[in-house]
């Protein structure tokens, strides 16, 4: 597939050319920003060309980044807060380093402590300031790869964080760990244990069966007694079974409650790296054909 024929939506904008979904929602609403109109939809989901999309982010100037003295000089080991860390980078609200874990996994650098909350080295920081991507560079630099986790394996063997936002969706270790301080996984209980590895401060860890049990509840994992082999559908191949013509069409006729057969969903996708709820619902391939074959026997 060439750029031209490429279309990216706003999450793949946003890892690829390094900014922020209410940016993007502000140029495409602005005619004057140059940004590429929509080319396609799915439901709410735009999508843009890639060649477009690219153009206007080659055109964009990067900024110079520089740091005061006093920071280079000062102690390069010293932990900082998230809100020490807002100051540094010259932020008024922490809440710029929470979208980059949400929107930009990978993006910023991942806490150097994390117990109680997340906490990083001021060499971690300035190194990243000092050589983060700008503005005109195509791409962010790419973020530590989860390990893949097994669910089957013993219930009680304890878990560290990379491995927990494994479990539960997320791109990284970055994006778990801030939402988690910010009580954004409810599902996910304290930590079971906390271990001493190495210096440094002990490491949370937890249960396999704790995590499991909080990644089924997220929706993350199908429910216990769920055939794994079950195969679910989304709304566009539903549409299909149900002689809808598209995607957008199925959905308004199940918020119309048209559909009454399909209101409750067999299972969500969520979107990696989430702090949210589910984002696209799914059903069971035979109770939609089941729906559509009686449908087909009332016309």
């Amino acid at each position: 597939m060439s750029s031209a024929e490429r279309l990216v939506d706003t999450a793949q904008i946003v890892s690829e050319f390094g900014t922020s979904k209410p940016r993007i929602s502000e140029w495409s609403n602005n005619p004057d920003s140059g940004f590429p109109a929509v080319a396609h939809t799915e439901g709410r989901k735009r999508f843009w060309r890639h060649d477009q999309v690219a153009d206007f982010f080659a055109q964009r100037a990067p900024k110079k980044r520089m740091l005061p003295t006093a920071v280079l000089e000062a102690d390069q080991d010293e932990l900082l807060t998230k809100r020490e860390v807002a100051d540094l980078l010259g932020y008024t609200h922490t809440s710029t380093i929470n979208a980059y874990f949400r929107d930009r996994p990978g993006y910023f650098p991942e806490p150097d402590e994390d117990v109680e909350r997340p906490m990083w080295r001021r060499g971690t920081i300035v190194a990243w300031a000092l050589s983060r991507p700008g503005k005109g560079r195509r791409k962010s630099a790419p973020g530590t790869a989860l390990p893949k986790v097994p669910v089957e394996g013993d219930p009680e063997e304890l878990l560290g964080t990379a491995e927990v936002a494994a479990l539960l969706g997320y791109g990284s270790v970055a994006s778990f760990s801030s939402v988690l301080y910010q009580g954004g996984i409810p599902e996910l209980p304290e930590a079971d244990s906390l271990v001493q590895e190495g210096r440094g401060r002990p490491r949370k860890k937890w249960r396999r069966a704790t995590v499991i049990a909080a990644a089924r509840k997220r929706g993350v994992l199908p429910p216990a007694d769920r055939d794994p082999n079950e195969d679910l559908v989304g709304a566009a191949e539903a549409a299909q079974i149900l002689g809808y013509k598209n995607a957008d069409n199925f959905i308004s006729a199940l918020g119309h409650g048209a559909l009454p057969d399909l209101e409750q969903p067999d299972g969500y996708e969520y979107r990696q790296g989430s702090a949210g709820r589910p984002r696209q619902q799914r059903w069971k391939r035979t109770r939609v054909e089941d729906l559509a074959a009686r449908r087909s026997s009332r016309a």
